[in-house]
């Protein structure tokens, strides 16, 4: 399946999403939305996609020379005992528990006061999902890192021989599900910011994240490396994105800059 088939929705949906975005701050809400910040974020985000299609679908699976020349001890030791892993129910797992992570924020849709606030939180997490999605893929496009279970003699030839097995760098069910889990909590936290139950909801959701991470190491898919990545980007995208709408932190500005040496994302902070 191509990469584009799994994520057109998502684009389809943001981009409706973003259409329906009033410039506006909601009077009781925690966060606000203007438009230039949208833009940015959205567009930031198509263009992201628009590269990271191509390059996904353009990998090479590994030939039948290339997989035979693959060695473990060529490995760094840190990453190398992921090579004697493979485990076809934990990667199947991996699969669920990152469909459930991706759901979790709905849960915060039996608050009340999530509940008439729809628009901001029903955005920021539309941001969270694109970027935590696409930047592994482009990461992977680019890097085209060899998954630890080409390594291993007793995974099948065919699951080796696919262009799903040069994708390992960085996983990108761990970047999903710690992005899900630092949303969700950050946004609770800033709805209910004396609520007792603040760390059971953030050691709930983190475990459910870390426990994709270990699915994901378990199964063969992904080195330690690869994992530990996905869990840093995911976390600071769940983290930055409620940041950026907050109320609260009016000296807070994106933008997009334009230099000899390419296009950045600029988020600065003024004290």
């Amino acid at each position: 399946m191509k990469v584009q088939q799994n994520f057109f929705y998502i684009l389809l949906l943001a981009a409706v999403i973003f259409i329906l975005i009033q410039p506006e701050s909601f009077s009781q809400s925690p966060y606000k939305l203007e438009f230039k910040n949208e833009a940015v974020i959205f567009g930031i985000g198509t263009a992201l996609t628009a590269a990271t299609l191509p390059l996904n679908d353009n990998i090479k699976p590994l030939t039948n020379a290339e997989i035979s020349l693959l060695n473990r001890n060529d490995i760094n030791g840190f990453d190398r005992q992921a090579t004697f892993n493979w485990s076809q129910s934990a990667g199947g797992a991996s699969d669920y528990l990152l469909v459930a992570s991706i759901l979790s924020p709905a849960l915060l849709s039996l608050s009340d006061r999530v509940q008439n606030d729809f628009t901001p939180v029903i955005t920021m997490y539309f941001e969270v999902l694109i970027f935590s999605e696409m930047l592994p893929f482009f990461a992977k496009g680019i890097t085209q890192r060899v998954r630890p279970l080409a390594y291993n003699e007793n995974v099948p030839l065919e699951k080796k021989k696919t262009q799903n097995a040069k994708r390992s760098f960085f996983s990108g069910h761990t970047s999903t599900a710690f992005a899900m889990a630092v949303y969700l909590s950050s946004v609770y936290a800033d709805y209910y910011p004396d609520s007792d139950l603040k760390p059971l909801v953030w050691t709930s959701s983190l475990l459910v994240a870390s426990t994709v991470g270990y699915l994901r190491y378990v199964s063969g898919s992904h080195f330690p490396t690869d994992i530990i990545t996905g869990a840093i980007i995911g976390s600071a995208i769940g983290y930055l994105i409620p940041l950026i709408h907050k109320k609260e932190n009016e000296n807070v500005n994106l933008s997009i800059g334009f230099s000899s040496y390419g296009t950045t994302l600029n988020l600065q902070y003024t004290f």
